[in-house]
């Protein structure tokens, strides 16, 4: 009798039976919070599952073939119970069941000989390796709370998916983020209990829960089907814990203490002159959490129920001109509440609801003063003035989900969700020092002197909500045409709004600097030279939205009996509205395409060839609305000042009558979505390809190998076209038009034509403009990434398991993608990379997310009845080294300052400067689970970083300080002097310093 793979049992022996609940580096199937039981039986026969701590069962008939599937399911231990038409019956017991994957439990064949378990009890531990899963594509790391807590990893998602064979950690410019596949950090996808929590204004950053209350996570690097999109790195689909028919209560405390912290390292330049001092700043990191689980209505209606306190201060000091001594002092602290409760209601056997909400709201309040220093080094005997700036982050979220059995062959579920996430940096006011000074180059008018930088500060209040709604179906549809196929089909809809305000705090409302200028020979210190006040005056206040929505299709098509194929599709649209609540872009009908194939060579069910071939787009992110659609007002004057008059905060008092000039750089209107958007723009999108094996050698033992290949074909970024439009006007005869003193942007894909409407002859009215490719100067945005990854993994058998892998890979091109880690830029899509042609000289190379080999391991062992020792260790090669400067030829290049690819006037091309070194990072694990407390107690002691290495991780790539004209005797222009930034190649951030984490917890 012919058997397919999406149903035939993994016979080697019952360990491939059992689905461990923890880590693989293999393929699984696509779900966003279930599982599902697969397996073959007698034809007729009734199979029963049934979840013994939550009275949870589903009733499955065998079809003609001998293959059934129970999907949908929860994630937990099942036990399953085969019915022949006699009456006889045959029982599985523990059987695990994981998100997104696969357990096959077959009923037909017999145990071999020497299994280390009987096939009666497939047994499942914390670490055991999931089978080889041959009814999915795609590229997925899972692993369970129980896992983790094993490991001394910090206590973060990001932390989780670092583990994932293809992931580096990102700059630290962008938060505690990872990079997926050579793409930047702001293009993952996240998810709690299938809702989206991705930060939609620019990808950076996510909601998140105490990490006590998460339950298992689905790293996806790749491959993964149409039911995820908006992605074009990974997705992090993570569920969390859930009552059942027992109570259970528990606590826990973990203590980063400052005193067990290794001292951060002091930045030196390579000449040798200090520049921080780092060794004095303090961290002490704190968090509890207590949780309660159990049914309100037995088998009917369970709760969990948690609450988490996170107190974190830190101390960290300016530099004083001396490394051993303490300089200005900020300091940090937080220690915002959160509670969150899961319901799960199941109505009946075949109806289920589910409520998941939380608060994970969060204030960092920073003060920073100016130090006294006594005479001895080092020490400090007080402060005096300063400021406060705080940081707002997190909100309220509330997700429901239906879950419905209609039949043996067809599931439907239902999911709203809404979530809110505050992205707020505000200031209390001034924030200046009398003596500041420094020697800058200024555009209009010469070398300058700034004397107080940064007076009154930008304020950015903005408050985001997510409104979500999917529906997603399962059908088996069995042997319908040319083997037995299995669908998937849903829809879903994102409203994202942005409510942004953003203005400049103090000074009444102003931003000024107090600038000491040369009037005659460029030359400072002539008697010629004057002061001014720049004052800048900034506002920008509105209401964005953002529209998503698409449907997929999905069918898993069982061709042979050894080969399956995966064929979807998916169809995304996005709309982003301006601050006028119009549509600035709407893109339709983005078609990504999902292929895959899944191949078990020779039918044993221990060697598998896997494909996928798949596109990916990702959409405009919302910051694109605020900062290119929004109203802007963004005023600059100029002033002239006697350089002494100051107030009680060191605000210049400057006369009005003594302005001498002033730039409008943004005039506080909402543009023409004609005008700002090219009307033919395509969408972003990547296409990805995967070819890979799996072989499971021994009952515990794996390995694989894997390639991958990506390409961004499209980009969407916002480029200036003054430049252009000069070209445009001289070609075609508009003689009056002038771009002097504007700086024009539009939103399109570069390196190809461009079609606005701007006005062109001055009357008033807009004319279409095609701006060609050549016209515009810009090359086509490129990213590539090819990797070889190999990984392995040995089964926990109650004494010890080991994973691992290595990664070679490569990212190049002339563009990193939606963030630029370059200058750690955030504004996703609007980046300096692409404002003007002269800034992508020379920008073509290896890319900053680029390290050529990673080498992952990480294991526990149980050395002892009561003791587990554990480690794990990365290894990873340097990333590449550039030098920025001032552009030596192109003027509107040169209005950006150091941002070109040039340094003292010569090209350096992208990752020209070599490499920073090679990094390792050993963490170590002792765990302490005493007999006498029946293991419901435990300590715990982590060493992060237990080497101590403090490489170098980031460096200062500006390479120029100045530029500066040159002049010959006659007064005409010569060229342009450059000096060069002492500072260049000096380190701006080290690996995470050695620290040690103390916990101790309770379960009952």
């Amino acid at each position: 009798m012919s058997k397919p793979i999406i149903h035939r049992a993994l016979r080697r022996s019952a360990l491939t039976v059992a689905l461990g609940l923890c880590f693989a580096s293999g393929v699984h199937a696509q779900s966003n919070t279930t599982g599902n039981i697969v397996g073959e039986a007698q034809p007729g026969a009734t199979i029963l599952v049934v979840n013994p701590s939550t009275g949870f069962s589903r009733e499955i008939t065998v079809g003609a073939d001998g293959s059934y599937r129970a999907g949908s399911l929860p994630s937990g231990t099942y036990t399953v119970t085969m019915r022949n038409a006699d009456g006889t019956t045959s029982v599985r017991n523990n059987v695990g069941v994981a998100v997104g994957a696969g357990t096959s439990v077959d009923f037909t064949a017999a145990a071999t000989p020497g299994d280390a378990v009987e096939l009666d009890r497939v047994q499942v531990t914390g670490s055991y390796i999931p089978p080889i899963d041959f009814s999915s594509v795609e590229s997925s790391t899972i692993v369970t709370q129980e896992t983790i807590e094993r490991l001394p990893v910090s206590r973060n998602v990001t932390s989780v998916a670092l583990l994932a064979p293809g992931t580096t950690q990102g700059d630290a410019g962008f938060g505690n983020l990872a990079s997926f596949g050579g793409a930047t950090v702001g293009e993952n996808a996240y998810y709690i209990n299938g809702f989206n929590v991705t930060n939609f204004r620019n990808g950076l950053g996510f909601s998140n829960v105490p990490f006590d209350m998460y339950a298992q996570y689905q790293v996806k690097t790749g491959g993964y089907g149409a039911e995820f999109g908006r992605s074009t790195g990974g997705v992090i689909n993570a569920t969390t814990k859930r009552g059942s028919n027992e109570w259970h209560w528990g606590a826990s405390a973990y203590w980063t203490p400052d005193r067990w912290r290794q001292s951060d390292r002091d930045i030196v330049n390579p000449q040798g002159d200090p520049i921080a001092s780092n060794r004095f700043d303090e961290y002490d990191k704190l968090e509890t959490s207590m949780y309660v689980s159990g049914p309100l209505i037995k088998d009917r209606l369970f709760f969990y129920a948690i609450g988490s306190m996170r107190d974190n201060s830190q101390t960290t000091h300016g530099f004083s001109g001396d490394l051993e001594t303490k300089g200005p002092a900020t300091d940090g602290s937080t220690d915002s509440p959160f509670w969150g409760l899961k319901l799960d209601a199941y109505l009946t056997d075949n109806h289920r609801l589910e409520y998941t909400g939380f608060r994970d709201e969060s204030e960092f309040i920073t003060s920073g003063m100016r130090s006294q220093q006594s005479a001895l080094p080092g020490e400090v005997v007080g402060y005096s003035g300063g400021t406060s700036y705080a940081q707002l982050s997190g909100g309220d979220n509330h997700i429901l989900k239906y879950t419905g059995y209609l039949s043996d062959s067809f599931t439907l579920s239902a999911l709203w969700g809404q979530g809110e996430y505050s992205v707020s940096d505000y200031n209390s006011g001034v924030s200046a020092a009398a003596d500041s000074s420094y020697v800058t180059y200024n555009s209009l008018l010469g070398p300058t002197r700034v004397l107080t930088p940064a007076l009154g500060s930008l304020n950015s209040l903005g408050e985001d909500k997510r409104v979500a709604y999917r529906i997603d179906a399962e059908w088996d549809l069995g042997d319908l045409f040319l083997g037995r196929h299995f669908l998937r089909f849903g829809v879903d809809r994102e409203k994202n709004s942005a409510i942004n305000n953003n203005t400049i705090q103090g000074a009444d409302g102003y931003r000024y600097a107090a600038i000491e200028n040369d009037g005659s020979d460029n030359v400072i210190g002539t008697a010629d030279d004057f002061w001014y006040v720049q004052r800048d005056v900034y506002d920008n206040v509105g209401n964005f939205e953002t529209i998503s929505q698409a449907f997929y299709i999905e069918d898993q098509w069982q061709v042979t009996d050894n080969l399956l194929l995966s064929i979807g599709v998916r169809n995304e649209q996005f709309e982003n509205m301006n601050a006028a609540g119009e549509a600035f872009i709407e893109i339709k009908d983005q078609w990504a395409p999902r292929l895959g194939l899944s191949w078990d060579i020779g039918g044993a069910g221990t060697q598998k060839l896997f494909a996928n071939a798949g596109r990916y787009h990702l959409p405009v992110a919302t910051n694109t609305n605020i900062r290119l659609a929004g109203q802007e007002l963004y005023l600059r004057d100029f002033f002239f000042w006697d350089g002494t008059s100051v107030d009680e905060n060191f605000i210049p008092i400057i006369n009005p009558a003594d302005q001498f000039d002033a730039v409008v750089l943004a005039d506080g209107s909402v543009h023409p979505t004609v005008s700002s958007v090219d009307q033919e723009i395509d969408p972003m999108y990547q296409d990805e390809y995967i070819l890979g094996y799996q072989w499971q050698f021994m009952p515990k033992w794996s390995v694989g190998i894997r390639g991958i290949y990506r390409e961004l074909g499209s980009t969407i970024e916002d480029m200036a076209v003054d430049a252009g439009l000069i070209r445009y006007a001289e070609q075609n005869g508009f003689d009056n038009f002038s771009a002097g003193g504007f700086d024009y942007y539009v939103l399109g894909n570069p390196g190809f034509p461009i079609s606005i409407e701007v006005d062109m002859d001055g009357d008033g009215v807009l004319d279409p403009v095609e701006l060609s490719a050549d016209i515009l100067g810009y090359p086509k945005s490129v990213r590539k990434y090819k990797a070889l990854e190999l990984f392995f993994a040995r089964a926990w058998d109650d004494q010890w398991f080991l994973e691992g892998s290595y990664t070679w890979s490569n990212s190049y091109g002339n563009n990193e993608g939606f963030v630029r880690s370059d200058n750690e830029q955030t504004d996703a899509g609007l980046t300096t990379l692409f404002d003007q042609p002269g800034l992508m000289d020379g920008a073509y190379g290896d890319l900053p997310n680029d390290r050529t080999h990673t080498v992952k391991v990480w294991g526990a062992w149980q050395f002892a009845p009561e003791l587990l020792a554990s480690a794990n260790y990365v290894g990873k090669s340097g990333r590449p080294i550039n030098c920025f400067g001032f552009h030596p030829t192109d003027e509107f290049a040169q209005a950006y300052g150091q941002e070109s690819f040039y340094c003292n006037g010569e090209l350096f091309e992208r990752g020209s400067g070599g490499r920073t070194s090679w990094t390792n990072q050993l963490d170590l694990g002792l765990e302490y689970r005493p007999l006498w407390a029946e293991e419901k107690l435990a300590f715990k002691i982590d060493v992060i970083n237990a080497l101590g290495d403090q490489e170098v991780t980031e460096l200062n790539e500006v390479g120029d300080l100045a530029q500066v004209p040159t002049f010959d005797a006659a007064g005409n222009f010569t060229g342009y002097d450059y000096t060069a930034n002492p500072n260049y190649l000096s380190p701006t951030n080290f690996q995470q310093e050695r620290s040690v984490r103390l916990s101790v917890s309770y379960d009952w």
